[in-house]
């Protein structure tokens, strides 16, 4: 029995053995085929014994499964109840399944003969057979194994099967014959033999299939046998069809239906005959099986398990290709049997629902089926298969045939209630869309078509939400096209559809893709009825409607509450309202590129329905279009829905299409209304901006240029123009000025693309981009700072628009000459208004003044000015802050600081920075005392500010002093202040820095500790320098102070050129030499040229830093750091190579190469070497004089020969030391530069330096030996040179007086040619006389000067030198000794005061005191005219004295009483009769330096100075000087802290003398206190012009008193300029200080009679000022103080009535009242009043027409009469107020009776009565008996009574006229019984209207009444 190859690959052990006999059957191996002892031939362990009968075979088995059970732990079932018996369905289906089997021959018999053998041998048998080749044998031996099987059905053999097994297992192709199939397939059948009661062993069934499937596993095509015994078993028990042993084998016989099986999850039926041995009606085991047999079946599954991979390979594959027709007829033929049967729909059985789930691959199958499914799903029986055939049909659904489209059709129609199955049906609706993708649409719009029609099913909707939620892009689609389809029929189905889609939102819960179902609806379709479309127009008026209607739908519950929460503030659900606010944007975009290209290619539509829809889509259309076809939505959301629907974001495809509509000249949308639309959706979508929303994002650059096309102008076409000439590219001036705002907006929600482009590229936006961000609406914008800028932009504006007038007026002359042949000129034309050049590109133009305001108003609503500016890339801002000049004020920046929301890092650093300098001199206002008159708003607003500018200058401080500071933030700090040190501006420069000192000024004060030992250190250069401790100590310890070194280093260098404060250079100069990166040469060479340039060119700075006067700790450490510059400098260019090249070419003009004795060499900058120079000669510093010395040994080495010098460029010897720097080098006090400025000089350099001045008397020594050697070398050339001997002769002789020495040889040269002199000796020395004052060296040689002591009288030895009246007798005693003994204290006290140490009082202070006095005594004018006469001995005095004052400018007390000294001694030289001579001079010369050196001095000093030059000495020369330097002073921005007194007095002599200057103090004076900070600055200046206007003289009406005179002043033309600068410094006239500018206003003038009632001249102004420009509080307090009790009675009635009458009648108070006053109008009370306030009133009257008196009654009446409508005005009406008038003036009455205030009282209350009889008020007596009123009296009753009197005169007969006559008397003889007094007012014109009326004439009286 050996084999020659295994038979199968599936257990390769097997085969490697040949088989022999199995051991009995007491033990089987289990377990996986892994394991190591399953080497042993398998073979042998599963043959059956070869002995032993069937029970003892029996029972070894079922010992062997029991062990075998035991072993590998499996528990066996328990067992269950009897055997059920079969239903009915059931024995129908055996009976039809038999007799089915009896009448066909399709499943035919075994037809081989079987063979049987043993089970023992049948192993055997069947390797003999094989052995012998005789398959015939084979196959009837396995027959026989069958039949055995067949036969023993319910408890088969165990080593029959398992050897079967075993066969299958290495041999399946033995099984493969058509003998074995049949008989294998025979027992896959129900054997009807056998009784219902014994069903069989399902265990047969699977041994059958699992031979089967082990027999054709790898054959593709399988006999169709298969599927017949499978249909007879599913239809029949389902014995082994739902057993899970043969799945695989049920698999694959399921291939030949194609159908998809729902998996297990979905199947409601899947554990229902899954388990082992299923017999279909259960799942327990059959009930015959004993546990043996059970036992054995666990057996059977143990042994059939495999691997995952093997597995794999069983997967069901296609087996019936080649038969799938014929498979498909049978299948069909079988269930339309088993379907047309004749039976009740209960006795279906649910065995055929399975065997029809599995073969719903057959569309066939489908259709039948479907139409029964709606009973079977009713069915309780049949609930759960039927809902398995449901998902069946669903899933295979897949060919979208005709069948497939009839299948869904009747799947959308079946109706279910119950909620599970209702579930179910919509879970297989999804594997519906989920089998073919056109499934979806035609399930929807058979949905739709259902819903519309009378059989609706309710379920409708719930698909929907399905179908909606299951394709969320899809479905929307297909929905829009069923929508589509409505609205292409024939009759109008928009109002169905609207309800319609609006059901189904509701339904669906608004879950649907409104963005997908829109875009849907404006697909373009191509089917034929879309073609054909009777109704184009209106189906695209109604897919607009639909659209609109979509978009209001998607409003949700969360959409509408976050809507409504978003209008009262509040931030909820804001992604909601973004996510809908986006939806209605896009549908937006997608509907205009609807009606851009679809719409058009549709149909044509009419110009209205086309801009209709487009409106409508945008929701820019009237509201009543959006809901007339059904009243959607409700009237109490419409308004909120399209609100919601219209405040939406705007996409830039849907800007970019409308523009391009509007150029396209095929849509009838225009330019103007396309212009127009856009415009109103960018500015309604950036009205909705907010941070979490893009409402305007546009990147492409093109829409500016669609834009601006959009304005284009175009001729007619049909007008032919001439040839050549070319139109001027003109623009529609509305459109072309909507343009630019539209852009704006644009450009400011979209700054780093069109807001760049419109920046660089077009200046007009770029115009109007500045003005919103500086919020400066004025034309030339305010950016532009410089003067000439802004007046050549107006010229070119003019010259462009004049240009474009021109070319428009050819142009239409053109148009017209082709058309109406008129001429065109400038009045005819009608282009000219509407057109304008079209030149984007171009200069700005000027915008009209209303779209000004309109920007304005953008700017306001939408905040486009902060956007701009709040952009960082581009940076607008930082561009306009760099461009505007450092001195602009820049208001707008301050606004926008102030009003960032939130942090301030929004802003750039440089805004930061000019909002800090913008305010840097208002930190110093924080900490006083807030004005008292500020309300409450404004201190809160001060103090916001101030918090403001804390919290800015802590954010600055944290950017260079934080943790987080890095390198770019600081440089953008200091460099912004740093560039502005170097400003032309002193302002700018000082501003800068204080900026500085508040930024740094943090960083020196956080550490306390280590700020004190270097205070200590250096005390006197802190002392010196210690405002600029920022510079000095807080820069250089800044974290990135490296970083910054070389910026702060260039930008102070350049500052040095700039800056004029010494102070401030000086601690420039001491940073540059300590904190300037000079490791490189460049840098060093920059800065040794800067620093040269300061000292060489800016002498006067070098003057006053190293003057000996002002000698101090500062200069030295100037000196110092200057000098440690160039030593270092020089030093390493010493070191440096003679070929390097240090320098650049373009300054080789100016390079010198010098070379040493010593051999070092340089090259360096000529200005360097003079600098040098210039500091030696300055002398070595009192501190630290090493490199003095080193740089002396440098350029002037001892003995040595000075360093030689050559031009770079030409190489010629250059000239190292020029003759202004010898001259600077001899005026020096270091030897060795004198020496060395006086070798190899030529005679006339001699004669040219002895000649100077300031020159030191050794250094002068050394001149005069110098000549006198060159007299001894070359006589005849020095004599040549002098020009004038009799003149260096004299020098000579004052340089001796000096005390110089030297130059005899060359003065007697001199004298030698020159005549003898009278008074003169042999000796070239002359002699004094009293005109030449003696010098030191004569004092010294002749005389003992005494000395002086405090005890002196310095007043009478004063008189002793000065003699009042010289006397003969005392002219041996000279006046000399004690003027030189005066002369020689001066001067040892003025040496005391430049060192530093004054005696206190010293001799000057008392000397001059003295001569104050004594000038200011009777003999002052006697002393001054012998000070003149001894001159000689005066002028030495007065130059000692200046100098004095000159050394101590803090002293002010000596200042001012020494220029009082000056004035006075002048006041008596100016007489006529007094010549001219040297003090006067010299006074004059002192006064004028005095003024011009109180430039640098305060202003308070200076005005001091004017007020006593003019008080003592009207001298116009010193005047004009004076007030020069304090003009200049203020101008320099010095403060002005002056009391009022002192400017009032100042300005008065001013105008007096009439000076040219006046107004320009007044300017210099007033806008210094308007630019001051702190509380109410202007109130100095507002004090001393109102002092001013108080006491000006009124006009000259006569004679006057000259006491008044005196006190007042005479300002002439000056009052005006007083007057505009009151207004200017205060605009409400009376605000600043209330009393006086009340009193300038309402105060009396002090003359009497006539004077005292003249008005000053500015009065009406002012007071017409005070009404219209004051604030409403202002005028209330002021009108109570002229009404209050407390009021003065210096007031004037007439200015206080006249400014009560204009604040009733000012037009303020009645803006926005109708201009038209009706007829029958209420008189409205501007004014009201109070009763006491209503007595002033009548006093004011009362003294009024008092003052008045003087021109008699009738003028006081008159008066009184013109007040009274003022008088009623105020009383309102009102009973109570005429009540207490009218008893105050009865009391006044009867207190002054007949006098003349009574008589004024009765006069206003007769009139008062006049006016208004009606109050019925008392009438005084004394009116009875008074004169009555005057003939111009007007009464209020004056017609009533002339018209009762005409009726008295009427004698007509009719009873009607009598009656009017009766009435009209009795109506007189009441009114003469009540008002007496009206009558009264009647009576002149009375007689003469009753004379009238008696002749019958006809004719009104001439005079007295009134009609």
């Amino acid at each position: 029995m050996n084999r020659a190859k295994p038979t199968t690959v599936r257990r390769p052990s097997a085969a490697a053995k040949p088989s022999g006999h199995p051991p009995p059957g007491d033990f089987i191996a289990l377990g996986s085929k892994g394991q190591a002892n399953e080497s042993k031939t398998t073979s042998t362990l599963l043959k059956p014994a070869p002995s032993g009968l069937p029970s003892e075979r029996k029972r070894d088995a079922g010992a062997a499964l029991s062990g075998a059970s035991a072993l590998t732990g499996l528990t066996k079932r328990p067992k269950l109840s009897s055997t059920p018996p079969l239903s009915a369905l059931g024995r129908l289906a055996e009976a039809a399944v038999a007799e089915k089997r009896a009448i066909s021959p399709s499943i035919k018999e075994p037809s081989v003969v079987p063979i049987e053998v043993l089970p023992t041998v049948l192993l055997d048998e069947i390797e003999a057979a094989e052995l012998e080749g005789n398959d015939d044998r084979i196959e009837g031996v396995l027959c026989g194994a069958v039949k055995q099987l067949k036969v023993t059905r319910a408890k088969p053999d165990s080593t029959l099967y398992l050897s079967l097994m075993y066969l299958a297992k290495i041999k399946p192709n033995i099984f493969a014959t058509e003998g074995v199939i049949e008989a294998l397939c025979s027992l896959l059948r129900r054997d009807a033999s056998i009784n219902f009661k014994a069903k069989g062993n399902s265990l047969v069934s699977v041994l059958a299939c699992n031979l089967l499937m082990a027999a054709y596993e790898e054959d593709e095509n399988w006999p169709e046998i298969f599927v017949k015994v499978y249909i007879e078993d599913s239809l029949g028990e389902r014995i082994w069809v739902d057993s899970p042993h043969c799945r695989t084998f049920v698999d694959n016989i399921q291939t030949a239906f194609n159908t998809r099986m729902p998996p297990k999850s979905m199947l409601l039926q899947g554990e229902v005959g899954r388990s082992g041995g299923d017999l279909g009606a259960g799942s327990s085991p059959h009930p015959s099986l004993t546990e043996e047999e059970d036992s054995q079946t666990e057996l059977l599954i143990a042994e059939e398990k495999l691997s995952p991979e093997q597995e794999g390979q069983l997967m069901p594959r296609p087996r019936y290709d080649d038969l799938a027709e014929s498979v498909e007829e049978y299948v069909l033929d079988m269930l339309r049997d088993q379907l047309n049967r004749r039976q009740p729909i209960d006795n279906v059985s649910r065995n055929l629902l399975r065997l029809l789930t599995s073969s719903c691959g057959y569309k066939e199958v489908r259709l039948l089926t479907v139409q029964r499914l709606e009973m079977w799903l009713q069915n309780p029986k049949l609930t759960r298969p039927a809902q398995d055939l449901l998902m069946s049909v669903c899933m295979n659904c897949n060919t979208h045939g005709p069948e497939d489209m009839d299948v869904i059709s009747h799947l959308i129609k079946i109706r279910l209630k119950p909620k599970v199955l209702l579930n179910h049906y919509m879970l297989c609706l999804r594997e519906l869309l989920n089998a073919h993708k056109d499934n979806l649409g035609t399930t929807i719009k058979f949905v739709i078509f259902n819903e519309l029609s009378n059989a609706r099913n309710p379920n409708n909707m719930q698909i929907l939400y399905t179908v909606l939620q299951h394709s969320s892009e899809l479905a929307p689609k297909f929905l829009a096209m069923v929508f589509q389809d409505l609205l292409t029929n024939k009759d109008d189905y928009l109002r169905a559809s609207r309800a319609l889609l609006r059901e189904i939102i509701k339904q669906t819960k608004h879950e649907i893709n409104f963005q997908a179902f829109c875009l849907g609806l404006m697909q373009e379709r191509k089917e034929p009825q879309y073609l054909d479309m009777e109704f184009k127009e209106r189906f695209v008026v109604h897919i607009t409607d639909v659209l609109a209607v979509s978009m209001m739908l998607g409003i949700t519950a969360q959409v509408k509450e976050a809507g409504v929460a978003w209008d009262k503030g509040e931030k909820r659900n804001l992604e909601v309202l973004r996510a809908f606010q986006n939806q209605i944007a896009a549908i937006q975009r997608d509907a205009v590129w609807w009606l851009h290209t679809v719409v058009p290619s549709i149909s044509k539509l009419a110009p209205k329905d086309y801009v209709h829809c487009l409106h409508k889509v945008l929701f820019t259309e009237q509201p009543e279009t959006y809901y007339k076809w059904d009243n959607w939505p409700p009237e109490s959301d419409r308004n909120f829905f399209l609100r919601l629907c219209s405040e939406v974001p705007i996409l830039e495809d849907t800007l970019m299409r409308i523009l391009v509509v509007g150029l396209s000249r095929e849509l009838p949308l225009g330019p103007a209304d396309a212009m127009e639309l856009a415009d109103h959706l960018v500015k309604r979508a950036a009205a909705v901006q907010a941070d979490d929303v893009e409402v305007l994002k546009v990147e492409r650059i093109q829409l500016i240029d669609a834009v601006l096309n959009l304005c284009t102008y175009h001729h007619p076409e049909n007008i032919q123009l001439p040839p050549g000439y070319q139109p001027p590219n003109l623009a529609i001036s509305t459109l072309y000025w909507k343009a630019w705002p539209l852009l704006l907006v644009v450009a400011a929600f979209n700054p780093e693309n069109i807001g760049l482009a419109a920046w660089e590229e077009y200046p007009t936006l770029k115009m109007l981009m500045e003005m919103v961000m500086t919020n400066n609406y004025s034309y030339p914008p305010c950016t532009l700072t410089d003067e000439e800028t802004r007046t050549e932009m107006i010229n070119r504006e003019l010259q462009i628009s004049q240009r474009e007038k021109q070319e428009i007026l050819a142009f239409e002359g053109h148009l017209a000459a082709a058309s109406t042949k008129q001429t065109i000129t400038e009045s005819s034309s009608l282009l000219l208004s509407q057109l304008t050049s079209l030149d984007p590109q171009g200069p700005p133009r000027r915008p009209p003044p209303h779209i000004l305001d309109q920007v304005k108003g953008l700017n306001q609503s939408l905040r486009l000015g902060h956007l701009l500016c709040r952009s960082r890339n581009p940076d607008f801002l930082l561009n306009i802050i760099q461009r505007q000049a450092s001195s602009q004020s820049m208001p707008w920046l301050a606004d926008l600081v102030q009003s960032s929301e939130g942090s301030l890092d929004v802003l750039p650093v440089q805004c930061l920075c000019e909002f800090l300098l913008h305010d840097a001199a208002d930190d110093t206002a924080s900490g006083e005392e807030e004005d008292e008159g500020e309300s409450r708003e404004q201190k809160a607003k001060k103090r916001q500010r101030q918090q403001k500018q804390r919290q800015l200058l802590g954010r600055l401080q944290d950017l260079l002093l934080g943790p987080k500071a890095d390198e770019q933030t600081t440089c953008e700090v200091l460099d912004y202040f740093l560039r502005r040190l170097g400003s032309s501006q002193v302002a700018s420069r000082v501003l800068a820095m204080k900026g500085l000192s508040l930024v740094l000024s943090e960083g020196g004060l956080r550490d306390k500790e280590e700020k004190e030992p270097p205070m200590e250190e250096d005390s006197g250069e802190v002392d010196a320098l210690q405002g600029y401790q920022w510079l000095l100590r807080d820069l250089p310890r800044l974290p990135l102070f490296d970083s910054v070194r070389t910026t702060t280093a260039l930008a102070l260098q350049q500052a040095i050129h700039m800056e004029t404060d010494p102070q401030t250079i000086s601690a420039y100069l001491i940073y540059l030499s300590q904190h300037t990166p000079v490791e490189e040469q460049g840098p060093h060479s920059d800065l040794a040229l800067d620093v040269a340039r300061l000292v060489v060119e800016r002498s006067t700075i070098m003057a006053h830093l190293f003057s000996k006067l002002s000698c101090s700790a500062a200069s030295d450490a100037v000196l110092g750091a200057l000098l440690s510059v160039f030593s270092r400098y020089v030093r390493r260019m010493r070191k440096s190579k003679e070929g390097e090249e240090v320098y650049s070419w373009s300054e080789s003009q100016d390079q010198v190469f010098l070379r040493w004795t010593s051999g070092e060499t340089a090259t360096m900058h000529i200005l360097v070497v003079h600098a040098m120079v210039i500091l030696l000669t300055l002398g070595p510093p009192r501190a630290g004089d090493g490199e003095f010395y080193e740089l002396l040994d440098i350029w002037f080495p001892e003995k040595k020969p000075l360093p030689t010098a050559f031009l770079v460029d030409t190489s010629e010897e250059a000239l190292l030391l020029p003759d202004w720097l010898k001259l600077r080098m001899i005026r020096s006090e270091v030897p060795r530069l004198v020496d060395a400025a006086l070798q190899d000089l030529e005679p006339q350099q001699l004669l040219l330096f002895v000649q100077s001045f300031g020159i030191p008397v050794s250094s002068m020594s050394k001149l005069l030996q110098y000549l006198d050697q060159a007299v001894a070398h070359d006589p005849q050339t020095l004599e040549q040179n002098i020009m004038d001997k009799n003149y260096m002769a004299h020098l000579v002789e004052v340089q001796h007086e000096r005390g110089a020495s030297g130059g005899q040889t060359f003065h007697s040269l001199l004298t030698a040619s020159l005549p003898p002199r009278r008074d003169s000796a042999e000796t070239p020395k002359p002699k004094s006389s009293p005109e030449h004052p003696p010098g030191q060296g004569r004092t010294r040689a002749g005389m003992q000067v005494r000395a002086l002591g405090p005890e002196d009288d310095l007043a009478g030895m004063f008189l002793q030198i000065f003699p009042l009246s010289p006397d003969p007798r005392w002219q041996s005693s000279s006046p000399r000794p004690l003027a030189l003994a005066l002369q020689q204290a001066l001067g040892q006290e003025l040496a005391r005061v430049r060192q530093g140490n004054p005696e206190v009082p010293g001799i000057t202070v008392r000397l001059l005191q003295a001569m104050a006095t004594l000038l200011g005594s009777p003999h002052g004018g006697a002393l001054a005219m012998a000070m003149h006469r001894s001159h000689f001995l005066s002028c030495p005095l007065m130059r000692q004295l200046y100098q004095y004052q000159r050394c101590v400018p803090q002293d002010t007390g000596f200042s001012s009483l020494f220029l009082k000294v000056l004035m006075q001694i002048l006041q008596w030289l100016d007489s006529p009769a007094v010549e001219e001579g040297p003090l006067q001079a010299q006074l004059k010369l002192f006064a004028t330096q005095y003024s011009a050196r109180r430039r640098i001095s305060d202003v308070r000093s200076g005005l001091l100075h004017l007020a006593e030059a003019l008080s003592f000495r009207r001298d116009l020369e010193v005047v004009n000087s004076t007030v020069r330097a304090v003009i200049a002073t203020l101008k320099s921005g010095e403060k002005c802290t002056v009391e009022p007194e002192l400017i009032s007095k100042v300005l008065q002599g001013l105008i007096e003398v009439r000076s040219p200057y006046l107004e320009e103090l007044l300017t210099a004076l007033f806008s210094a206190a308007m630019g001051a900070t702190g509380p109410n600055p202007t109130s100095k200046a507002i004090v001393v012009v109102s002092s001013l206007l108080q006491e000006e003289e009124p006009p000259a009406s006569g004679k006057q008193d000259t006491d008044d005179s005196l006190e007042s002043v005479c300002l002439g033309p000056s009052s005006g300029l007083l007057v505009d600068w009151l207004e200017m410094l205060d605009p409400e006239v009376v605000s600043s200080c209330p009393d006086l500018q009340r009193r300038l206003l309402f105060s009396r003038r002090k003359g009497k009679g006539p004077a005292g009632t003249q008005v000053p001249s500015f009065r009406p102004y002012l007071l017409a000022l005070f009404t219209h420009q004051s604030s409403w509080s202002t005028l209330h307090q002021c009108i109570r103080v002229l009404l209050g009790k407390s009021r003065e009675q210096r007031f004037d009635p007439s200015a206080s009535l006249d400014f009560l009458w204009a604040c009733i009648h000012v037009p303020r108070i009645w803006q926005g009242r109708d201009q038209r006053t009706p007829q029958k109008r209420r008189e409205e009370l501007a004014l009201r009043v109070q009763a006491p306030e209503l007595i002033s009133l009548v006093e004011l009257i009362l003294a009024e027409a008092e003052t008045r008196s003087q021109d008699g009654d009738a003028s006081a009446w008159t008066l009184i009469q013109a007040r009274l409508p003022l008088l009623l005005s105020c009383c309102c009406g009102d009973e109570e107020s005429i009540r207490k008038v009218t008893e105050y003036l009865t009391s006044c009455i009867q207190q002054w009776g007949d006098s003349l205030l009574g008589k004024r009282c009765q006069d206003l209350l007769l009139q008062l009565y006049l006016q208004r009889p009606e109050l019925r008020v008392p009438v005084p007596e004394v009116l009875l008996h008074g004169e009555g009123a005057t003939g111009s009296s007007i009464c209020k009753l004056d017609g009533l009574v002339h018209r009762f009197i005409t009726l008295l005169a009427d004698t007509s007969d009719s009873r009607s006229s009598e009656s009017r006559v009766a009435d009209a008397n009795m109506a007189c003889r009441k009114l003469a019984v009540a008002h007496p007094i009206l009558l009264l007012s009647f009576s002149k014109p009375l007689p003469d209207s009753i004379t009238q009326t008696l002749s019958g004439m006809q004719t009104l009286p001439p005079s007295g009444t009134c009609p």
